[in-house]
């Protein structure tokens, strides 16, 4: 089914390029296409349990902490200091690495911030600021990516049982569930998810398996009924960790490592609404040939 009819590959459905190419395993584009419409047949018979990350896979959020930092700077320095996205991005991660998380490692960041751009207020002040911008941004600025609300939906009305597995903090979670006027009239996560486990559910994030053995246990499902929808390599080793099979969705912040994701992956799919697709064609065509052999019969 995830070909047209006129034999080229569709690749609005399977997200994969129409030039075959080759890939760590040696298989080509239409093995992988093959591989997809098998995954697929899995999650509409055998996988129970569906398992999503959150930020980057049904949430276009990755950038957003990005733009509060560039929202920051604006306005801190009057207008000042004006930085890409990108530059906010660098100047993020190389404070996470040196200074690792939590608190304090934002303080210290700040107060670099305070120093390289001779910025008013103290380090304290400045993290003040920047959190409630972050609130306002995560109320406003972060939306489902396309096709994800319907997919979770159209999962949940199969009789699925979902989950999320993220590394983002609870209390974000309760502001997507509680007052981000977007994602609840899309999909209200509080009603859709059967379990949400956060950072702060766990002594260990992803890539430890941790979170995906809170998963199991708590809707009582074995590994080999589960399926893991994720964008980034550190969720699919930690589901591979617990025995759980998983499938990539693409993201820009993640092409660096698009030959990784697709080697330890089953399928890529370009988008949620490319896999909502693919599942609703292979349930229609499971319906259609229950069809023919009934009016054969």
């Amino acid at each position: 089914f995830f070909q047209a009819e006129d034999g080229i590959r569709d690749s609005s459905v399977t997200g994969v390029s129409d030039v075959c190419s080759s890939d760590l395993d040696g298989n080509c584009a239409g093995n992988r296409v093959e591989r997809r419409g098998i995954t697929i047949r899995k999650v509409n018979s055998m996988y129970r349990t569906v398992i999503f990350d959150l930020d980057g896979t049904l949430i276009d959020s990755l950038g957003v902490w990005s733009q509060v930092d560039q929202e920051l700077m604006r306005r801190l320095s009057n207008g000042r200091v004006m930085l890409s996205e990108d530059e906010a991005g660098t100047l993020r991660i190389r404070a996470m690495k040196t200074y690792g998380e939590g608190s304090d490692a934002y303080f210290k960041y700040m107060a670099d911030l305070k120093r390289a751009f001779d910025l008013p207020g103290t380090p304290e002040e400045i993290h003040f600021q920047r959190y409630s911008l972050a609130q306002e941004f995560l109320r406003t600025r972060v939306h489902y990516r396309e096709g994800a609300a319907e997919l979770i939906k159209y999962l949940k009305a199969l009789g699925k049982k979902l989950a999320i597995v993220t590394t983002t903090r609870r209390r974000n979670i309760d502001v997507y569930a509680s007052q981000n006027k977007s994602m609840i009239a899309a999909a209200p996560l509080s009603e859709i998810m059967d379990l949400i486990v956060t950072r702060d559910d766990v002594a260990h994030v992803k890539p430890d398996p941790e979170g995906f053995y809170k998963v199991l246990d708590a809707l009582k499902a074995e590994p080999e009924e589960c399926i893991m929808v994720e964008d980034a390599l550190p969720g699919i080793r930690g589901a591979k960790s617990a025995g759980i099979d998983s499938v990539v969705i693409e993201e820009r912040h993640n092409a660096d490592d698009r030959v990784q994701l697709e080697a330890a992956a089953l399928a890529r799919f370009a988008s949620p609404a490319a896999l909502l697709k693919g599942i609703q064609a292979e349930i229609e065509a499971a319906a259609g040939g229950i069809h023919c052999m009934r009016s054969s019969s």
